[in-house]
């Protein structure tokens, strides 16, 4: 009995219910909710006297986790702080409320947020400025007032107080900046920087949604992982923008003057200073002065143009026309004569002196002038938009060779860094994904008592759950209706009413119905032990395996009731049940199924019962039996293959119908399309009737896809309806929807979008997470660069940009389009020229947070999505093979039945062994397994053939999921289809084959028998070393030949002779080299055949293809040149015969092959989006993208008005006109590279044939923006998920090798270790002076001061800038002199320290004297370059300055968790090297195929481009090359695709060639897209999961190297202890703070060197020394009675004992 003295509550206070906090903060750990209020008021006893020298701490207290007094006197019984702990604690109903208008006051916020308008409000005089301020300090009121009540009731300082919660201290922030704002309002001061922090309100919101929390404390988890990330970008970005800076300083201000002494005569006066391509000067003509050998000089200067002619005259022409009284131009009026003449001045033959000027490009945002504008640059490269314009200008300007610095600083930045933040992120994500599951999982456990309804199914099926909640009330109402129906005619109920015997089953039965109502169940295990008790034929863990299919959803497929007899009794016999469960996520879909039949039965009972009883066939009884059977009939057609396919080719036809609808369509088709719609509509509203009928209404709702397609059938027949009132052309879009259905028909699919519907709710949180993050950081950019982003028109006027902030709707546009990474540099250009250079910290911490964070994290949860999808699977596989054998004494009562389980599970049997077999062969050949025709049984006993031959696909595909095996990749097709075919057609050959072939079966080629001589000498040259060496240097000779061909070789010159002449030698070996492997293996009969290769096909193909270009350029090349040029574009394939004589490459493309069926099913998915999106944007959009082409186009509305002014109507390149056009527009706007022009024309469409108008319907952003959203970044992220998740499949068979090559290489570093341990260091022979030196040089110390020098340093360095004073060179030199001394001192004292050979055993030292002979000889050639003793190329000089950042990578020495990422990195280069071979690979070929089909592709006044420019070109294979890098990196790929899309000229004499190809329609965007989809998505997505990898192995490795130390440490400590205590042990000597282990006969030592681990002993000793490590590193428990507790020393002795015993 607890007593508390009244004494201590005074008058003031309230009385409190003792009550718990559950949480005293929303977000505070729940640690505390599972106490209880007994276990913490303490007990005062009748004798205790409390009020006497008591601490306030020790009285009763009832909110036990919260601190006893705040503010030095509110106790927490106190009445202010009691109410104020009521409001914000959990159990009280007022707590609720609080929270629900916290939440609503956020939003609240948000809404007045949005509704601030930069361009009107600035001085806040309009009424809706006033309300919105009214309502913001409402707001700010309110925040205040629940910081107060929260201070109050938690406490402010302190652990469990306000200000430890980090989601508190974000508030406390908040509040206190308004509040500076508001007084520093009241003194009439305005800082629009503290406003800005208003912004931050929404991000309150995460603190009160969990799931939202959940997601971003897993972001924090990140942050130390991503710190060091950050930490490597910090690297690169300092190296590569010193190394900017020591090389490009200044240059982009390059521009080509006039001659100094050049005069102008009088009256006449220069365009402008320097030459200008441009009047806005965005893109500057930069020159490259007479020291650098940049690429432009002022020579290169185009001539001037006006009105599309090139001007001729030069100033004496003009001075001379002065003179004879005529004006010295005639374009002044812009008309006339002289325009068409060219009588205009060449003002650019004088631009001829390149000098630096003062302006850079792009309003000076690009530059390499100082460190700063160096990372802008470089941030700019890293996201690659706009970087190749960077490269132009600085290879312009310097020299062609810095691309090499950009291609480098893209592989090394992009490709690595910024997957590695991918990596790192999805790792985590892992982690605590698998962290909270657990946490579930056992929350799940101890709530198991209490279940309700839904608490023991997985969380997310949630119409399931209500489905099965529907049907329990059913059931019951029928059941309470029924007995109502019996007590109301007064009759007793049947006696085998309710749960009774109705299925045969007796007692069991019921109990199994107790079990499957749906109040009770069950997780898995308790669903597996009820199955295995109730009689199933199967043993447990054969169920369990079912179970885990069925959770996994890996074959999503209904298991229906095998036998379709009448008897009630084979239907409900519980082996049957086993067939019955459809694979879905819970269990409870079994007891679903049978609320449903139960209904139902309990009807047909009921029904039957009155029928006996009236012993008279009544005419509805008949009725009802037609009724019955033709429900079965239907059922049984519902449910037939035929008719699922014949709905399948309807919904296809019907896709194809909506998808021919395009521009400019004849009446007629109009007319057939329209009749098409309905005629599929009436098919499927019939198809729907049909399974209603045959289903029953509860059946069918129960499918969700069933409701899917009715929902789409009651629209079109509304539409239809509709349409004949002329309205609801809204609900045309429905139809597309069609397509989806398609997904029913294709398992593989469905698994995907399985995988896609697991990862819904982590999406929709994400979704939340972004929508918030772009809400806020647009807010931000309204009150920073809101209507400050303007243009000015030809015309003069000044328009705000279309990439604006000036109202809430394009702020978001602009931040989204930001994030899509497209054109964000413009904007940040603007940005930084209409505010302030700081403007780009905006964009950063936009694109570092948004792209590289938040985005990152939605690509970990789908590949975590594949992963967990993936372990399910691969679990399932091994349970599959410990299933095979059944319980054989099970008999069954049903023979049927019984014979078609037996024969399925036989089946099932032998395929497995037969798999199984497989698996264990060591040889390469795989044996094919016949099945006998003992397995027709199936097809003759089961009544649903196809449902039996598809279950046994079903487990052949299981088998056949073993994708990896011996090191080799066995690729499973459909062997067994393809077999029969083959098997087939043999046997139809057989007949007609002469008797000859059979005695000549293992000849070669039916000519060389195997003793042949010449085929033995085959088979000898082919077995020999050195033959697979020389075919690749032929083939690598063939790839350089490959690569000079270009288009303007003329016919008869020096090099097509050699390149002629060398094709017909390389073709002649490769010939030779194939004859001599077909003599050798035989052609096609054999095992080991020629043909039988896979690789060999490639190479016999090109050698024919090969052969036939010759013959066909011999036969005479000019009648048949389209024959001619394709036969040149496969030649272009030869580099593919790399592959297979280079191992690991090789290995790179089986696993990518292996992956292309997954990755073929996401490409079905984003085919089926792409489909929709296509065939929506036609019915939006065809017609409307056509626009007027001339000068001034302001007064023109429609197509006339255009023609009549003789302007051009011209459409753009991507369009909406037909379905082919829209794809490819599609495409596009995928690939996020130049998706914001397609969106502009998309938002300007007015209709056909009219011109667009500027934002003419803002609504079409819906159509873009979704798209964006669920292909780009949803459907296309699943690829990564993919890839990995194969690749991982893939590496499994290694993983064992690997696990025990991981295991020797710890042993031998343990051996290692405990030798060096044991030994004498060698440093004891040292000398006093040495000794010490070698202490200072091993201190820990040192490192810390040099790590600070060299920062210090790099500060230094990174002061540098364009045009410093004099005063900062002289600083920056001396500091340089003092830096380079002290690494001198360094290196010489460590020299002298460890001695010579032992100093060049550390990579680090060689490192640090590198760097000093560097430095040393930088000086000194600047030392004599500044007394010019010698005459010295100041390229040198600026070479050894820009070496000098290799001093930075001593930092790595000290910052270790940077230095595992790069092992990371490091490790993974070996395959990453391989991926690069086969990016090479990649590249040539399509560049060779590029130089041949755009090599001849013209750029200039008359036919301007815009990707390809006088850098991109595919003249010759080099730039080729490069302008595929930039493809590749995605930047601008659209504007060079849409150059090679040109359309070709009327041909008026121009005395350009040309030369145009009409096929280029259609043979670029195959080109481009298929380059784009391997480049982008598939081969940067594999580096990804290389490095996921890698990253899991070297943090598996960092553990193991903890371990190891530990154990060493203890088994030291052990052994010193050994030492001492053993007779006749050296005593451990102490000399000089240097411990030496003596190593006399009963020392560790000696065991060592005469065991050694490979013993038993030492095995034994080992194991012994396990025990002792892990017991003491053990968590020790002091309440654990049972386990007595040892210190280290009697570990030790202990241990020693046991050696020497075991000795």
């Amino acid at each position: 009995a607890m007593t508390v003295d009244t004494e201590l509550l005074s008058a003031v206070e309230c009385p409190v219910p003792l009550m718990i906090i559950s949480s005293a903060v929303p977000g505070q750990n729940e640690e505390y909710c599972s106490a209880q209020a007994d276990d913490i008021i303490e007990e005062v006893g009748p004798g205790d006297d409390a009020s006497i020298g008591s601490d306030l701490s020790t009285l009763v207290v009832p909110f036990p986790e919260l601190a006893p007094v705040v503010f030095f006197c509110l106790k927490q019984t106190t009445c202010p702080r009691n109410w104020c702990i009521r409001m914000v604690s959990s159990p009280y109903p007022f707590s609720h409320h609080w929270n629900a208008i916290s939440i609503m006051v956020i939003l609240l916020n948000c809404v007045t947020l949005g509704m601030y308008q930069p361009c009107e409000n600035i001085d806040c005089t309009s009424d809706r400025c006033q309300i919105l301020q009214a309502f913001d300090a409402f707001i700010y009121i309110f925040f205040a007032l629940e910081m107060v009540i929260k201070m109050v009731a938690l406490g402010i300082f302190g652990r469990r107080c306000y200000l430890g919660d980090t989601w508190n201290r974000l508030d406390f922030f908040i509040v206190m900046a308004g509040m500076v704002e508001y007084s520093l309002d009241l003194q009439n001061i305005n800082l629009s920087a503290i406003r800005t922090v208003r912004v931050l309100r929404p991000l309150k919101a995460i603190n009160r949604v969990p799931s939202m929390r959940i997601l971003v404390n897993l972001l924090l988890d990140t942050l130390p992982m991503l710190g060091n990330v950050l930490l490597l970008c910090f690297f690169v970005f300092f190296i590569f923008g010193i190394i900017g800076v020591q090389l490009w300083a200044g240059l982009l201000r390059n521009r080509c003057y006039t001659e100094e002494n050049f005069t102008i005569p009088s009256g006449m006066t220069l365009p402008a200073p320097y030459y200008r391509p441009e009047e806005d000067d965005e893109r500057p003509f930069i020159c490259s002065l007479a020291s650098d050998n940049g690429i432009m000089s002022c020579s290169d200067v185009p001539a001037r143009r006006e009105g599309g002619r090139v001007c001729c005259l030069d100033k004496e022409d003009a001075l001379h026309r002065q003179s004879l009284g005529l004006s010295p131009e005639m374009v002044a009026n812009g008309s006339g004569a002289g325009e068409a003449l060219g009588l205009c001045i060449n003002w650019n033959q004088y631009y001829t002196r390149c000098h630096t000027g003062n302006s850079n490009p792009h309003k000076g945002a690009i530059n390499f002038d100082n460190i700063v504008y160096a990372w802008i640059v470089i941030f700019q490269v890293i996201t690659l938009e706009g970087w190749v314009e960077i490269m132009y200008y600085v290879m312009d300007a310097h020299s062609f060779y810095n691309f090499i610095y950009f291609i480098l600083l893209i592989i090394i930045g992009s490709f690595f860094m910024i997957n590695l933040c991918l990596v790192v992120i999805a790792t985590q994500f892992s982690e605590t994904k698998q962290r909270e599951h657990q946490l579930m999982q056992e929350q799940r456990a101890q709530c198991l008592s209490s279940s309700t309804l839904a608490s023991m199914t997985e969380p997310g099926d949630c119409y399931e759950e209500l489905f099965q909640l529907v049907c329990h009330v059913l059931r019951k109402a029928k059941r309470r209706s029924a007995a109502l129906y019996y007590t109301l005619r007064g009759k007793p109920p049947p006696p085998t009413g309710g749960r009774g015997n109705r299925r045969g089953g007796g007692n069991v039965n019921r109990e199994q119905h107790h079990y499957r109502h749906p109040k009770y169940l069950c997780w898995s295990e308790s669903c597996t032990r009820l199955l295995c008790v109730y009689g199933s034929y199967q043993r447990c863990d054969q169920v369990t395996a079912l179970q885990v299919t069925s959770k996994s959803q890996v074959f999503p497929v209904k298991y229906r009731v095998v036998s379709k007899s009448k008897t009630t009794k084979s239907k409900s016999s519980p082996k049957s049940m086993m067939w019955k469960s459809k694979s879905s996520p819970t269990n409870g879909e079994e007891s679903e199924e049978d609320a449903v039949k139960e209904t139902d039965k309990e009807k047909d009972r009921l029904e039957k019962d009155s029928g006996q009883r009236k012993k008279r066939r009544t005419c509805f009884g008949r009725c009802r039996d037609l009724w019955k059977g033709m429900r079965r009939k239907l059922w049984g057609i519902v449910e037939s293959k035929y008719f699922s396919r014949g709905i399948m080719i309807a919904i296809l036809i019907n896709t194809i119908s909506m998808g021919i609808e395009h521009h400019n369509q004849p009446e007629e088709l109009t007319n057939v399309l329209e009749i098409c719609n309905i005629v599929f509509t009436s098919m499927f509203t019939l198809e729907m009737i049909l399974k209603l009928t045959a289903f029953g209404f509860f059946e069918y709702l129960r499918n969700p896809y069933n409701i899917f397609d009715g929902i789409i059938v009651i629209i079109s027949v509304c539409e239809i309806i509709g349409q004949a009132d002329g309205g609801l052309s809204v609900l045309r879009t429905f139809r597309l929807l069609r397509v989806i259905k398609l997904v029913r028909f294709m398992p593989a699919l469905r698994r995907q979008l399985v995988v896609l519907m697991k990862t819904m709710d982590n999406v929709a949180t994400f979704c939340m997470l972004l929508m918030l993050f772009i809400f806020i950081f647009s807010i931000l950019g309204m009150h920073i660069f809101g209507c400050k982003f303007s243009l000015k028109t030809e015309a003069g006027d000044t328009v705000p940009d279309r990439k604006n902030f000036d109202s809430l709707l394009w702020a978001i546009v602009t931040v989204f389009q930001i994030l899509t990474q497209e054109d964000w540099n413009m904007v940040l250009y603007n940005g930084m020229a209409s505010t302030s250079p700081f403007a780009a910290l905006y964009f950063v911490a936009l694109m570092t947070f948004g792209n590289y964070v938040l985005f990152n994290l939605l690509v970990a949860i789908l590949v975590e999505g594949f992963q967990a999808e993936g372990d399910a699977n691969r679990s399932y596989s091994d349970d599959d093979r410990s299933s095979c054998n059944f319980d054989e004494n099970d008999k069954q009562k049903d023979p049927l039945h019984l014979s078609g389980i037996k024969a399925l599970q036989d089946f099932c049997c032998r395929i497995k062994t037969a798999t199984f077999q497989r698996r264990t062969l060591n040889t390469s050949e795989y044996q094919i397994y016949h099945f006998t025709t003992k397995d027709s049984i199936l097809h003759k006993s089961l009544n649903q053939p196809d449902r039996a031959i598809y279950k046994m696909r079903l487990i052949r595909r299981s088998s056949c999921e073993r994708l990896c095996q011996d090191g080799r990749f066995v690729i499973c097709y459909d062997v067994y289809l393809l077999q029969s075919l083959c098997f087939r057609i043999q046997k139809m050959l057989e007949v007609y084959r002469p008797d000859w072939c059979e005695t000549r079966e293992d000849w070669s080629i039916f000519l060389f028998s195997p003793r042949n001589k010449f085929r033995q000498m085959c088979q000898s040259i082919i077995a020999h070393k050195l033959f697979d060496y020389i075919v690749l240097v032929f083939i690598f000779s063939n790839c350089i030949t490959v690569a000079l061909e270009r288009p303007k070789i003329l016919q008869g010159s020096l090099e097509r002779v050699f390149l002629t002449i060398s094709n017909y030698i390389f073709t002649a070996i490769f010939v030779g080299e194939m004859t001599l492997k077909v003599v050798s293996m035989g052609f096609y009969m054999g095992e080991k055949a020629y043909l039988r290769s896979s690789w060999n096909v490639l190479d016999g193909f090109l050698v024919f293809v090969s052969l036939i270009d010759i013959v066909v350029s011999m036969a005479g090349g000019a009648k048949i040149l389209g024959v001619l040029r394709v036969l040149r574009l496969l030649r272009t394939l030869r580099p593919l015969r790399v592959i297979s004589r280079a191992p690991g490459l090789k290995l790179v493309v089986e696993t990518l092959i292996t992956s292309l069926k997954p990755i073929g099913n996401i490409v079905l998915i984003c085919c089926a989006f792409f489909i929709i999106f296509g065939i929506l944007g036609v019915q939006l959009f065809k017609g409307k993208f056509f626009y007027c082409l001339g000068p001034d186009v302001k007064n023109i509305t429609n197509k006339s008005d255009c023609l009549q002014v003789n302007y051009k109507w011209v459409h753009h390149k991507y369009n909406f006109d037909n379905l082919g056009q829209a794809l490819m527009s599609l495409f596009v706007l995928a690939s996020k590279d130049g998706w914001v022009n397609i969106m502009y024309h998309g938002l300007d469409a007015v209709g056909v044939d009219q011109q667009p108008i500027t934002n003419n319907n803002p609504w079409m952003l819906l159509y873009f923006i979704s798209f964006l959203l669920i292909v780009s970044f949803f459907v296309l992220n699943m690829f990564v998920g993919v890839v990995v998740e194969n690749f991982h499949k893939c590496r499994q068979h290694q993983e064992v090798e690997e696990a025990k090559r991981r295991e020797e290489k710890r042993q031998r570093r343990m051996e290692k270790k405990r030798r060096k341990a044991q030994k004498l260091p060698y440093y004891s022979s040292y000398g006093n002076m040495r000794l010490m030196i070698h202490t200072l040089c091993t201190n820990h110390y040192l490192d810390l001061i040099i790590t600070f020098i060299i920062c210090i340093n790099v500060i230094t360095m990174s002061l540098e800038h364009y045009n410093q004073p004099r005063s900062l060179d002289l600083a920056l030199k001396y500091c340089n002199y003092f830096f380079t001394s002290m690494f001198v001192l360094e290196a010489v004292l460590k020299l002298i320290a460890f001695g010579f050979r032992r100093f060049f055993k550390d990579r680090w030292n060689q490192l640090d004297l590198a760097i000093v002979l560097l430095s040393v000889m930088g000086i000194t050639l600047e030392e004599i370059e500044i007394s010019a003793a010698l005459p010295i190329n100041p390229t040198i000089i600026r070479i050894m300055r820009v070496l000098r950042i290799a001093r930075v990578l001593k930092l790595l020495k000290m910052a270790t968790g940077m230095r595992a990422l790069l092992d990371t990195v490091v490790q993974a280069l070996p395959q990453v090297g391989n991926l690069g071979l086969l990016f090479m690979l990649l590249f040539f070929i399509y560049a060779a195929l590029g130089v041949e089909l755009f090599g001849e592709l013209v750029c200039n006044e008359d036919y301007p481009c815009e990707g390809m420019s006088r850098h991109a070109t595919f003249e010759n294979f080099g730039m080729a090359f490069l302008t595929l890098f930039q493809v590749s990196t995605g930047d601008n790929w659209n504007g060079i695709m849409k150059d090679t899309l040109r359309e070709c000229p009327p041909d008026h004499n121009t005395d350009v060639d040309y030369a145009c190809n009409p096929s280029l329609q259609f043979i670029s965007p195959m080109y481009f897209v298929s380059f784009v989809l391997t480049a982008q998505f598939v081969l940067i997505n594999v580096v990804v999961a290389v490095l996921m990898k890698h990253l899991d192995d070297s943090n598996k490795e960092a553990q193991e190297e903890a371990e190891m130390d530990a154990e060493i440490e203890l088994e030291l400590a052990q052994g010193t202890l050994c030492c001492m205590g053993a007779p006749g042990c050296g005593g451990g000597g102490v000399d000089k703070g240097l411990i030496t282990v003596g190593t006399a006969p009963g020392g560790v030592a000696r065991r060592k060197e005469r065991g050694g681990p490979r013993g038993e002993m030492g095995e034994e000793v080992r194991r012994l020394q396990h025990v002792v490590t892990t017991a003491h590193r053990g968590p020790y428990n002091p309440c654990d009675s049972n386990r007595s507790s040892y210190s280290p020393a009697q570990v030790s002795i202990c241990l020693c004992v046991c050696v020497s015993i075991l000795e």
